[in-house]
């Protein structure tokens, strides 16, 4: 049987149903408007401009090599400016089971880097805090706290980025979410009843901090599915090896939950999205009025007393290794030549 006829082309068979849009593509005109969807993104809400200096996070998953990809094809084409620079970097965690490991495709990265030019470094959690996070979590666990591992490595790679962005003279970092991965935010911040984090929603930040490198989303409104498609189609790499911590993640759910709600309403994803951006909205003048201090035991900005990395730290027993750590940083900087 002949397959349909692409709906924007009109000339090659149809291979992907959008049921967003109603849309039948072939897989020329699915890729061409995956780009364009990331190029109308960094347009429209001014994600890239000139004299930027863009880290790129790679997790070593298919979206953000999907994104090194698409930004460093971007500017060799001049969609996005010549002078911008990028700079991707990766974060080994120190567990069995972290993106860095599971990966194994520092070839691949590698060979992004030397086509688009865009130099690369692997930066670890032992070189940024003293510990790995299978410290923190013994650490942790072994005094009764339970807190899961993705919690964890989240709260230590966030703060990690903003030493890497400052190191790097970084002006935005960019990450690899995906229509689906801010879908699920918005849900989680739903039903955490955590409306104060919808203040930093949305494809950049509405507010500037001090010591915070702004992280932009230019995959945020392309489906999980699609990214996959042209990961695969493009040669790049897809992950192998699931981490067990995954399956307790409260995110694992969501996502079969919101494939299930998606069957009966196949935009309920971009919907979900701009309900997230709505309240974002709402809530930036609230949070724009909150005083940001500095954590009493490594200078880093909270809106606490003590930040959420010193907080994880003593409760693991380890606050005085990781502070201990920060004045041998210190020093050392001290110490280098200018």
């Amino acid at each position: 049987m002949d397959l349909p006829l692409c709906t924007r082309c009109g000339k090659r068979p149809a291979n992907y149903l959008r049921r967003s849009s109603g849309e039948r593509l072939c897989l020329n005109c699915l890729f061409r408007s995956i780009e364009d969807t990331v190029l109308w993104t960094i347009r429209k809400y001014r994600l890239i401009e000139d004299g930027d200096r863009v880290g790129i996070a790679i997790s070593g998953g298919k979206d953000s090599l999907t994104l090194m990809y698409i930004l460093g094809k971007f500017r060799r084409q001049g969609k996005i400016p010549r002078s911008v620079e990028l700079i991707a970097f990766s974060i080994n965690e120190g567990h069995p089971y972290s993106c860095f490991y599971r990966t194994s495709r520092l070839d691949y990265v590698q060979r992004l880097s030397e086509e688009f030019g865009i130099p690369y470094r692997i930066y670890t959690f032992k070189e940024l805090f003293g510990v790995t996070a299978t410290e923190v979590a013994h650490g942790l666990w072994s005094r009764g706290y339970n807190v899961h591992m993705c919690t964890i490595d989240g709260v230590l790679r966030r703060r990690a980025m903003n030493i890497i962005g400052r190191q790097l003279g970084l002006t935005k970092i960019a990450t690899g979410h995906n229509l689906d991965d801010e879908a699920q935010t918005v849900l989680l911040n739903v039903l955490s009843n955590d409306l104060e984090r919808f203040a930093w929603f949305g494809p950049a930040p509405m507010l500037e901090r001090e010591d915070f490198i702004p992280r932009i989303k230019p995959l945020r409104f392309v489906r999980e599915e699609e990214i996959a498609l042209y990961a695969y189609y493009h040669g790049i790499p897809l992950m192998e090896l699931e981490c067990p911590f995954v399956y307790s993640n409260p995110r694992y759910n969501l996502k079969f939950t919101l494939a299930a709600w998606e069957r009966d309403n196949p935009n309920i994803k971009y919907s979900l999205v701009s309900f997230g951006d709505s309240l974002a909205r709402l809530m930036r003048d609230k949070a724009a009025n909150v005083q940001l201090r500095r954590c009493k035991y490594c200078g880093e900005p909270t809106s606490r007393d003590v930040c959420r990395v010193c907080e994880l730290m003593s409760n693991a027993g380890l606050l005085e290794k990781y502070l201990a750590h920060l004045r041998t940083l210190k020093l050392t900087d001290t110490q280098s030549p200018s």
